[in-house]
């Protein structure tokens, strides 16, 4: 009886045992600054503080959007954190892996500190221009 217990409870923990995320090195390539919405969305703190409301204009925000290369995939990827988005070091190596929906990165040999990120694409490496920004994909020289 023991020994049949001892089994069982053996055997469901192998069942439940779960692999270790997996990390993965990729290579930031560069970075641009894209708009990614107004300054202060909330209408409320708008209208008590005197911000433009949502028929004024309003000051456009802009965040770093990274390109990240890693096993013939890249990725543009943006921090999660919105007002205070840390600047990585470009041409860095850096070990990530993906949690539900985000993206988590460590940069190697920067800070031990682990950043959040949106996945906004992802392009095969050999897939030519179109990881191009849309603003800068849709302009066409003029000869």
């Amino acid at each position: 009886m023991k020994r049949t217990l001892a089994a069982f409870v053996i055997f469901t923990a192998l069942l439940n045992a779960k692999e270790p995320p997996r990390n993965h090195q990729g290579v930031l390539l560069r970075m641009e600054s894209v708009a990614c919405g107004p300054s202060e969305s909330n209408a409320i703190g708008n209208a008590i503080f005197g911000r433009p409301t949502a028929s004024e204009p309003s000051e456009e925000r802009f965040c770093p959007e990274y390109i990240l290369r890693s096993e013939g995939l890249l990725y543009r990827i943006r921090q999660r954190a919105g007002k205070h988005s840390n600047l990585l070091p470009i041409g860095a190596t850096a070990q990530f892996r993906f949690n539900k929906f985000r993206m988590l990165l460590q940069v190697e040999d920067f800070d031990r500190r682990v950043y959040e990120f949106h996945v906004m694409a992802i392009i095969p490496e050999n897939h030519g221009d179109s990881f191009k920004h849309p603003a800068a994909a849709g302009k066409k020289s003029s000869e």
